[in-house]
């Protein structure tokens, strides 16, 4: 499992946010799935507290979580 933003994610992928710089992000380990890449990077999430923040690569961290993994928890 990659662990920082070297890791793009690809639309429909399950992430955990380990830390985003922005004072209204949602709180670190919440976790979402990715709705879109647009042309600037920027990934876009809607997080499952409600919050639909977008990731900054470089900027912000986070994790893949496998979707085999989510099936076998």
């Amino acid at each position: 499992m990659k662990t920082d933003s070297l890791h793009i994610p690809r639309i429909g992928d399950h992430i955990r946010l380990l830390s985003m710089d922005d004072p209204q992000a949602p709180p670190q380990g919440t976790e979402g799935v990715v709705e879109s890449i647009d042309d600037l990077g920027t990934i876009h999430v809607r997080w499952d507290n409600g919050s639909h923040l977008g990731l900054v690569p470089g900027v912000d961290r986070w994790t893949v979580i496998r979707p085999e993994k989510l099936f076998h928890e």
